[in-house]
């Protein structure tokens, strides 16, 4: 490309102004024409030759220039007709040392339509981005409030307490818990009790993001960034979240390298695409979860102890399943009426005997491994059932529980289904006054099979 050469500094600016859009006229402070490029020329009907040197006032008898020159106080956006047309001008005055020298006037629009088809092309995209926003808001949106965070255990009580305290604020929280305890829950009713609940809430689970396409998902990137990138670049999720909350789920397992950006985006409030070089602000509240030892990260070196710092204002610690047992019947009930569990909607009772069962587990998944076995439960009930006993339990729970060094009596498992096949026999025989006919067809099983297990 050849190099343009720039001697005279005048015509150089002479020539940038004849390729402006918007038509220049420079008057003195007497109101003399001095210059006009070529558009202001166009559009007027004057010639540089001819009209250079005349007051403006002899072209535009009603010109507001003098005026200008004369008070000093410049005029934005104001409407000049001219043969039918409305123009829009601005007339700027030059000063030096404080006094007028001359009157700069721009002709922004030589038609005022043009000014009202620009407005209705920023109406109409500023309307889409109104819809947009608010399909996103609506995709990324928190489900669960306090309501959903079934219990009445002390220890859920004094969080739920918290959450409601630490709400308002715009502080980070560190969620901390085992596996299934209902971390999320906690971070989705944090949003819909803050300022912040009509605003998007976005969730990153930092476990589930390779670490090679964790910056770009976060951060977005610029066209071309990248081999593979898409045309017209793309949005990161720290930019979507704007104004809502971001959670992120599991951040023990964010990649060091990562760590870094993170904490500088959230002390400078501002994010950089991938291949961009211009930062562009972001504002959102945070909130970070993880079922992971944080400290003894921090002291393996393996989690940023700045980072570790900077997220843990507000701390809420979700206590084990375990260690609050008497919320384990509300909870199995609240999944047995769940639409998820139970589609059919049908009322469904447990027997006492299956939540001293449940009492005695350890349960290491927590509340969702409670949620897959009131799950399966129900699905092993038959049509016309609606209550939950031992045998509607999965016999890989019962195994477990008879291995469990937790459990009072450890019996063989064929045992214990024998022991409850003949309660239920028993039962079923009181019912029908030991009608054998009866009792079987009660229980749904043809009598010969009714006659082998009574005797067996």
């Amino acid at each position: 490309m050849q190099k343009m050469k720039i001697d005279n500094y005048e015509e150089m600016l002479e020539l940038i102004l004849d390729h402006s859009h918007e038509g220049v006229v420079l008057c003195d402070h007497q109101g003399k024409i001095r210059y006009f490029n070529r558009i202001y020329g166009e559009t007027f009907g004057l010639s540089a030759s001819k009209d250079i040197g005349k007051h403006i006032t002899e072209i535009f008898p009603d010109a507001r220039i003098p005026i200008v020159a004369r008070t000093g106080t410049p005029e934005f956006g104001v409407i000049y007709r001219w043969k039918g047309q409305k123009l829009v001008v601005n007339r700027i005055p030059v000063k030096e040392k404080g006094r007028v020298i001359g009157v700069l006037t721009q002709v922004l629009f030589r038609d005022i339509a043009e000014l009202r088809e620009l407005s209705e092309k920023v109406n109409a995209l500023q309307t889409k981005i109104n819809i947009i926003g608010a399909e996103l808001r609506q995709y990324f949106q928190a489900k669960y409030d306090l309501d959903d965070i079934i219990g009445d255990s002390q220890p859920i009580l004094e969080l739920k307490s918290q959450v409601r305290k630490h709400a308002h604020s715009s502080l980070p929280v560190l969620i901390l818990g085992e596996s299934g305890t209902g971390k999320e829950l906690f971070a989705h009713a944090l949003h819909r009790l803050s300022p912040r609940a009509k605003r998007a809430f976005m969730v990153i689970n930092c476990a589930a993001i390779p670490k090679e396409l964790m910056e770009s998902e976060l951060f977005g990137y610029e066209p071309g960034a990248f081999t593979g990138a898409a045309q017209k670049g793309r949005i990161g999720k720290l930019e979507l979240v704007e104004g809502g909350t971001l959670f992120f789920d599991e951040i023990g397992d964010m990649p060091l390298e990562m760590q870094a950006k993170i904490l500088r985006v959230i002390e400078e409030k501002e994010v950089t695409k991938v291949g961009a070089s211009k930062p562009v602000p972001v504002h959102f509240a945070l909130i970070a979860a993880t079922n992971r030892e944080i400290e003894a990260l921090v002291q393996k070196e393996s989690f940023r102890s700045d980072l570790y710092y900077r997220i843990n204002a507000i701390v809420l610690k979700i206590p084990p399943l375990r260690d609050r047992k008497e919320d384990i019947p509300p909870i199995a009930q609240h999944f047995a009426a769940c639409s998820e569990c139970n589609p059919s909607q049908r009322p469904i009772r447990f027997a006492d005997e299956v939540f001293s069962v449940l009492r005695e587990h350890d349960w290491p998944g927590n509340v969702r491994e409670l949620k897959n076995i009131v799950n399966f439960a129900l699905h092993n009930l038959a049509s016309d059932e609606s209550l939950i006993r031992i045998d509607h339990l999965p016999l890989s729970f019962l195994k477990k529980r008879q291995e469990s060094p937790f459990s009072p009596s450890p019996l063989p498992l064929k045992k214990v289904i024998r022991n409850k096949e003949k309660e239920i026999l028993q039962e079923a025989l009181r019912a029908t006054s030991g009608n054998k006919i009866a009792a079987a067809k009660l229980l749904g099983i043809s009598r010969s099979v009714f006659y082998e297990k009574l005797q067996r």
